[in-house]
């Protein structure tokens, strides 16, 4: 088991070149030895690297949404070799397809199609889920159907245990149905604080892990059990500084028995 951060976490911070290489060396200095970054628009991903490289840091993964997968397939290889990993994510379904069941059918056979075509290439291809898949339909939700229609060896999950929770599941009992197809997991922590939150009438909040409403020890051991290896720090909303707030996830995943690097 290892660390990594989830950078969209920082991404007031990472806006220019300078502000990028700052950021870096504080995740660094923090502990962290892995990222989960996209390369800024304004960067090559060479450049990029080179940045990882000189602060001791390693990229998990490489970002790709389902839409470039199969036209791009080539550039995806390449960037993937640059970045010195074999796992790509992508991005979350869109709401206008999210919404009907045979939306999230056409979105699953499209992550199956890209796994596939992926593996064919020696990448493995994962899917970081929302609260929205767990949408209710007549007989089953959206993430059953992404679950049955797709193939372990295709298309793995990244799935977010605040997005669990706000989805009205318990997330040490929902990640179950992960085994075997859950590498990644987003660790982002859920609180309800009564006044504040993006939402007024679900006064829910972003936390650092080991804080907030979530059965945290609960999570770590069914992680370990489902065969995560990755644990992602992540947080949409900060409520104090960013940066203190990450390294309180860092030292409270260490304390749980998580280990820094592989």
């Amino acid at each position: 088991m290892a660390i990594s951060i989830q950078m969209y976490t920082l991404r007031d911070y990472m806006k220019t070149y300078d502000g990028v290489k700052d950021t870096l060396a504080k995740v660094a200095g923090i502990g962290y030895k892995y990222v989960q970054i996209s390369v800024p628009p304004f960067m090559k991903i060479e450049e990029l690297k080179a940045l990882l490289d000189s602060n001791g840091l390693k990229a998990d993964s490489l970002m790709a949404p389902v839409a470039s997968v199969e036209a791009g397939i080539e550039m995806i290889v390449k960037n993937a070799g640059i970045l010195g990993t074999d796992v790509v994510r992508t991005d979350g379904i869109p709401y206008k397809l999210v919404v009907t069941e045979e939306g999230c059918r056409e979105y699953a056979a499209a992550l199956e199609r890209c796994g596939r075509l992926l593996k064919r290439n020696g990448l493995k291809f994962m899917y970081h889920n929302h609260a929205i898949e767990y949408i209710n339909f007549e007989n089953c939700t959206g993430m059953d159907i992404f679950l049955e229609e797709t193939l372990p060896e295709h298309v793995m999950f990244q799935p977010d245990v605040h997005h669990i929770a706000a989805a009205g599941a318990e997330p040490s009992a929902a990640l179950k149905a992960f085994k075997g197809r859950c590498e990644y997991v987003h660790m982002q922590g859920y609180a309800i604080i009564p006044g504040e939150g993006f939402d007024k009438s679900v006064p829910r909040r972003t936390v650092p892990v080991g804080t907030g409403n979530l059965n945290w020890i609960g999570i770590v051991k069914t992680c370990k059990e489902i065969g995560v290896r990755l644990f992602v720090v992540e947080q949409d909303w900060c409520i104090g500084d960013p940066f203190e707030e990450i390294a309180l996830s860092y030292g409270n995943l260490l304390k749980m028995g998580v280990k820094s690097d592989f």
